[in-house]
């Protein structure tokens, strides 16, 4: 009775222990003359264990097999997925041994590594690693390759480790992710995980990490990357490195006449010009407009100075930018950096007080800090701070030099000088700012300042006596100079003859469709057009030929030395002579001496201007004295 409960499934056990039951319960009722009630009842009893037997190991029996073909039915369904999940991604799975040799590795795997799965399976994933991992520019990179590495040394499990691997000539980037496997009784068994090939997605976040980092017109690194650099490079300078900070003059001037797509392709420009200045090891940055940075590693002051140099000199030179000729050039600022710890605030602003000292000594020349702060190269960049940051027009204030008519002595104009009533630095001349302000655009609103002030002094003088206007060449681009004339000749009641605006030579310089327009706008509103320091430099026979100009004031060079050298005499006599026949005054600029008023006279001048006169006073000191001459 006993062995059918082990003899297998219900059906075959049943079949042998029901007739073994029947047999027994015969055999014992069948000999005994009455009921062995005792082992009759142990006889059941008997039965009834036996049979409950067989039924809990049939159904023990039936579960096990159940769950071995559920799992051989999960397995089957998992390595269809696996399978599926390779075929259609570029993930691929990988796994070792407890010796860290790779198991049975897949197609999408050997493809991946650019070989076959015999010559993968039984390699070691350390070196397999170690033998693809990529080189750049002579290096390798051996810390991410190694920090795997560790990681796999430990038995750690790794999640999307990047690593670049090289697989001849290409290289390619792999996200790797790995568990390791511990049998029950706490054994390493090999890893198992996943891999898939990143490059597409590392290369991409390269190039949006490049284009966070770099200029996208001229390539270089921008500002931020400048200040992780200098930070570096003032932790440990080596045997020494220097920051040379400059920007380009008169930049801003070609911005306005030519706009922006010529301005573009200038900066672009310049740029390669000052690269070929630089060694191969310095690192240049745009740090914004025309400003630029350049970090010289390993370097002198005298090699500094040498470099400073050559890019003053190649971006003095001309460029020609869509058929036109511009002319800007430079100043550059040098900062050495000679130990390490310095702060880079600091040397940035050495360098910066640099530059701007060679800005005021004339600019287009290289100059380095010195130990002491240059109270020149402070003001100027106080200059530059207060005109691109603070600009206050309150600030700013015209005086006002007569313009005497040499047959009468009496005064047919004069020019208004703008000031600057600065807070800190008092009373600047304009060659102090203008510069600056041209450079920056301030200008724009100080010109509109000087016209409103100057037609306003203009309503209380008599009627017969001009006001002169400077006006610069970024001042001709401003599309609302003509509106800004028209509006306070109306606002004080001005005759608009009365108003002489007047151009240097410089601003004469590559005449554009927007100058003339400018120009011909100013004549059109009934003003009229002075030309400064005419003769001295740029200006030539065709300035006069196309353009109408009412005044022309000579150079008080020119008159200096026309006056004991009779061949210069000559020149300035038909000058003279020519501008009387075209209907234009002309004026002779700094008169000092009687000996001076004289030559003018005698050459033909039709008014002069100077100290011997006047020099420049306050609106309200000439109010008086005109009130005194009535």
């Amino acid at each position: 009775m006993s062995a059918p409960a082990f003899s297998g499934p219900a059906l075959y056990a049943l079949s042998l222990w029901i007739p073994i039951t029947i047999g027994a319960f015969i055999a014992i009722t069948v000999d005994a003359a009455t009921p062995p009630i005792p082992s009759l009842v142990g006889l059941i009893g008997y039965a009834f264990l036996t049979f409950t037997t067989i039924l809990s190991v049939n159904a023990s029996t039936i579960d096990r097999e159940l769950k071995r073909i559920d799992a051989e039915q999960q397995k089957e369904l998992v390595n269809l997925l696996l399978r599926d999940f390779q075929e259609g991604s570029s993930d691929f799975l990988w796994e070792t041994n407890a010796e860290l040799d790779l198991l049975s590795p897949s197609p999408r795997f050997a493809q991946a590594a650019h070989t076959t799965s015999d010559a993968l399976i039984g390699q070691s994933i350390i070196r397999f690693l170690t033998d693809h991992r990529a080189r750049f520019a002579g290096t390798t990179n051996d810390s991410v390759v190694a920090a795997l590495l560790d990681l796999v040394g430990q038995r750690q499990p790794f999640h999307e480790q990047r690593v670049e691997l090289a697989f001849g000539a290409e290289t390619r980037c792999w996200s790797i992710t790995g568990k390791p496997i511990i049998s029950a009784d706490g054994r390493f068994t090999g890893y198992r995980g996943v891999a898939s090939d990143v490059t597409e997605i590392h290369d991409a976040e390269r190039k949006i990490d490049h284009i966070a980092r770099h200029d996208n017109l001229t390539g270089l690194a921008n500002r931020m990357s400048f200040d992780a650099a200098l930070a570096a490079i003032c932790a440990d300078p080596g045997s020494g490195a220097a920051l040379l900070c400059l920007d380009l003059d008169h930049f801003k001037s070609v911005n306005d006449r030519f706009g922006h797509k010529t301005g573009d392709a200038l900066l672009v420009a310049a740029v390669q010009r000052m690269l070929r200045c630089l060694r191969a090891q310095d690192r240049p940055f745009r740090l914004g407009g025309d400003e630029f940075g350049i970090i010289l590693p390993e370097t002198s002051l005298a090699n500094a100075d040498a470099i400073g140099a050559r890019i003053v000199a190649h971006l003095g030179e001309p460029f020609r930018i869509d058929a036109v000729n511009l002319t800007i050039g430079t100043s550059v600022g040098i900062a050495m950096i000679t130990a390490p710890g310095q702060s880079a605030s600091d040397i940035y602003h050495a360098a910066d007080l640099a530059l701007y000292r060679a800005k005021a000594e004339g600019r287009g020349t290289h100059r380095a800090s010195t130990a002491e702060p240059d109270a020149t190269a402070n003001r100027a960049r106080d200059v530059k701070f207060a005109l691109n940051n603070a600009l206050n027009l309150d600030e700013f204030y015209l005086d006002y030099q007569p313009i005497i008519r040499l047959a009468t002595g009496e005064i047919s104009a004069v020019e208004a000088l703008v000031r600057w009533r600065h807070p800190q630095y008092g009373i600047l001349a304009p060659d102090l700012f203008i510069p600056e302000a041209e450079h920056s655009g301030a200008i724009i609103p100080i010109g509109r300042h000087v016209i409103a002030a100057a037609c306003a002094f203009a309503a209380t003088i008599p009627a017969e006596i001009a006001v002169a206007i400077n006006v610069s060449a970024v001042q001709l681009h401003d599309a609302g100079l003509l509106e800004t004339i028209a509006t306070c000749l109306a606002t004080h009641g001005i005759a608009p003859g009365r108003l002489e605006f007047e151009l240097t030579e410089t601003a004469m310089l590559d005449i554009t469709p927007q100058t003339v327009a400018a120009l011909e706008g100013i004549k059109a509103l009934g003003c009229g057009l002075s030309l400064d320091d005419f003769g001295a430099g740029y200006s030539s026979i065709a300035t006069l030929f196309y353009f109408q100009f009412d005044r022309l004031k000579i150079d008080r060079s020119l008159i200096r030395d026309a006056i004991g050298e009779s061949r210069r005499r000559i020149i300035l006599r038909n000058i003279t002579r020519m501008a009387r026949d075209i209907g234009i005054i002309v004026t002779g600029e700094g008169a000092e001496t009687e000996q001076h008023r004289t030559a003018l006279i005698e050459l033909g001048f039709d008014d002069a201007q100077g100290n011997l006169f006047s020099p420049p006073l306050p609106a309200a000191e000439l109010q008086r004295q005109l009130r005194e001459v009535v």
